[in-house]
């Protein structure tokens, strides 16, 4: 049998630690690529399920919107052309009424709600009397409503009421919503005369 000197066994020793520790390397390399396989496949397995969803939730999306344009819901572009023209007719009849007042207005031939049935006494609440006011300015449809210019003032009186008593009932209904100094006043032939009771 042959026979091994203590070097040549210390190196076989060397060899044989050498050998081990590339053996455990090659385990643990081996063991993090499993690892790293078997955690790429879960991720890839989850990104799977996540695009599952997500692109049936596009179909289901899809479907869903496109239920809202069925041709009960649509309306054709005639109709909608038709729609616009006729809307269209209405703002220029409107503009032109508008206008027509406007220069009724600014010629003096415009007179605010009838003051008077002919010649008869009539009461109208008036709520204020304004410096810096004009009301008119608003609305040329006002119905009902008066504005009277005295001086430097902008009276403005509600109503036409062929009795004083209607002229009270809505006088009191006017102070409850807070005009205080609401009082009566009577017209003949558009033209303001006094009462025998101040209001």
């Amino acid at each position: 049998m042959p026979y091994l000197t203590e070097e040549e066994l210390q190196e076989l020793q060397v060899q044989l630690d050498q050998a081990k520790e590339e053996k455990r390397v090659a385990d643990y390399s081996h063991n993090k690529a499993l690892r790293d396989e078997r955690e790429a496949a879960g991720k890839f397995k989850i990104a799977t399920i996540i695009l599952g969803i997500l692109a049936l939730l596009g179909v289901a999306g899809t479907i869903y919107f496109m239920s809202f344009n069925t041709d009960g819901n649509t309306i054709s572009k005639s109709a909608h052309n038709k729609k616009v023209e006729n809307l269209q007719e209405k703002i220029n009849t409107l503009e032109e009424s508008n206008g027509a007042l406007l220069a009724k207005y600014e010629n003096g031939d415009f007179q605010q709600s009838e003051g008077s049935l002919s010649g008869e006494t009539v009461y109208a609440v008036q709520i204020g009397a304004f410096e810096k006011k004009d009301l008119s300015l608003y609305s040329d449809g006002f119905t009902n409503f008066k504005e009277i210019r005295a001086g430097e003032y902008n009276k403005y009186a509600l109503g036409n009421f062929k009795t004083l008593e209607e002229a009270k009932r809505f006088r009191k209904e006017m102070v409850r919503m807070g005009f205080r100094d609401a009082f009566i006043a009577s017209y003949q032939n558009n033209q303001r005369v006094k009462i025998e009771e101040a209001w």
